[in-house]
């Protein structure tokens, strides 16, 4: 597919847009809580608390962000010779649809356990989560950006 010239960087890659900068950092959304929960001291725990009442499911979704992380890291070193970064970015497709896939079953398996009882915070986080993850899966902006 072709695409405008400033989508492009100086490099001649595609650059990463604002919807997949989103799915990135919803992905690593585990760890910026975890940060934000650090700095606001007297009110972390209480952050914490209402996003992951079970401390298990924080450590759980702070590994599942991590792949993310390690994607954003890797967007500006793509155009190094490097093969490992080459053969890592090629493959962050579909490690972001793996940590989505895993993120949306953790989230059904809580909400069963939970008994289905209506949180504002877990159904926006399921909503966002299944778009963003259908976003990943269909869009050819993704498969472009992550072919080179």
């Amino acid at each position: 597919m072709l695409y405008p010239v400033n989508a492009y960087d100086e490099h001649g890659q595609l650059k990463l847009n604002k919807m997949l900068w989103l799915a990135l950092i919803f992905n690593a959304k585990a760890l910026v809580i975890f940060v934000m929960a650090g700095v606001s001291r007297t009110q972390g725990g209480q952050l914490l608390e209402l996003i992951y009442p079970l401390r298990d499911t924080l450590y759980i979704d702070m590994v599942l962000g991590s792949p993310a992380l390690l994607l954003m890291w890797l967007s500006g070193q793509r155009s190094s010779d490097n093969k490992v970064i080459h053969y890592l970015w090629q493959h962050g497709k579909k490690l972001l649809i793996a940590a989505y896939s895993i993120d949306f079953a953790l989230q059904i398996y809580h909400l069963v356990l939970s008994q289905g009882a209506f949180s504002w915070v877990r159904a926006l986080t399921l909503l966002l989560t299944i778009w963003l993850g259908l976003y990943l899966i269909r869009s050819s902006r993704v498969k472009d950006v992550f072919a080179h």
